[in-house]
């Protein structure tokens, strides 16, 4: 089943692209903010100008981490699950971050106002140990919650596919891209939370498979090198920015000054990861995970490349 998925995947990629150079695939969850640098270096030609024939297309969160140990995926950003497979001993590590808090809002039907709300309903997220599933699990904590008893947590797809669950009644709430909100609103639901005050954790950045970093590590260097670009013209462009947020994530102009601001507060400019957040993310995959012995950074990040590209500005 995997595998016939992959090909329909790949075989969808080849027709967004015909661009010449290195052909290669990055899989994200949904069209988001939170992975936008990628399409901001696409659409100004950062990745032509390191001869990349970059494809892009959406991928269940939870057959990432296959895709990339198969080599059917060259790049996945979804960096919470690569780094919860990274500390389970599976062979993918992850190269560059981006944003350096989570760019979700809790979005639930009228009548909710705080997570204590949530007793006793069902939420929705991407995947277990996804960004939104480890995001959610640790507000509900500080929330004095239990994550584990007090809700019913359902893996349901994309932003896209949680808002559409939401609205059907299959869940109550779900943790939604800020790039959704506007949209959610227009249907009647509400914001309870942003998840960005409360948790540290990354978003987004790209994870690789083992057998990538030891046969093309100069494809890495060149792909975070391109990607660095789409990152600091966020900073650098807003006004491009803001336009091609309207383009790319159909909301309005209001709103994508919003999210812009969303942005901004979380943006990494370097392509690294705050260290309280690295710290944050493998505190909760160690409790996730049921872990005990220590795990150092290196085991989930592999920084050579970046500092490489870094070392040539």
């Amino acid at each position: 089943m995997l595998a016939f998925l992959l090909i329909v995947i790949a075989l969808n990629f080849a027709l967004r692209s015909n661009a010449a150079g290195e052909v290669v695939y990055v899989g994200i969850s949904t069209p988001g903010l939170y992975e936008i640098p990628t399409e901001i270096a696409q659409r100004k030609g950062c990745y032509r100008e390191e001869r990349l024939d970059v494809r892009k297309g959406v991928l269940r969160t939870n057959l990432q981490v296959a895709a990339l140990i198969a080599g059917e995926l060259d790049y996945s950003t979804v960096s919470g699950l690569i780094a919860r497979a990274s500390i389970q001993g599976l062979p993918v590590k992850g190269v560059m971050g981006w944003f350096d808090r989570p760019l979700h809002i809790l979005i639930a039907k009228p009548g909710f106002k705080r997570l204590t709300d949530f007793k006793g309903k069902r939420i929705g997220v991407s995947g277990l140990g996804s960004a939104p599933h480890i995001i959610l699990r640790e507000a509900l904590a500080q929330a004095g919650m239990n994550p584990d008893r007090d809700i019913t947590t359902l893996a349901i797809g994309g932003s896209g596919e949680r808002l559409a669950a939401l609205i059907a009644g299959t869940v109550d709430a779900t943790p939604l891209d800020v790039a959704y909100v506007e949209k959610a609103e227009k249907l009647g639901l509400v914001s309870v939370i942003y998840f960005g005050d409360v948790v540290h954790t990354r978003l987004g950045g790209f994870g690789v498979s083992l057998d990538k970093i030891r046969k093309n590590p100069t494809q890495i260097t060149r792909m975070i090198r391109a990607s660095l670009k789409g990152v600091r013209f966020i900073r650098d462009n807003k006004p491009e920015t803001l336009a091609l947020m309207r383009d790319y994530l159909k909301v309005s102009t209001d709103a994508a000054v919003k999210i812009y601001d969303f942005a901004m507060r979380s943006l990494n400019t370097d392509g690294l990861v705050a260290k309280n957040t690295m710290d944050s993310e493998i505190r909760l995959a160690k409790e996730q995970l049921k872990l005990t012995e220590e795990i150092t950074e290196d085991k989930i990040m592999d920084w050579r490349f970046l500092k490489e590209v870094l070392g040539q500005k």
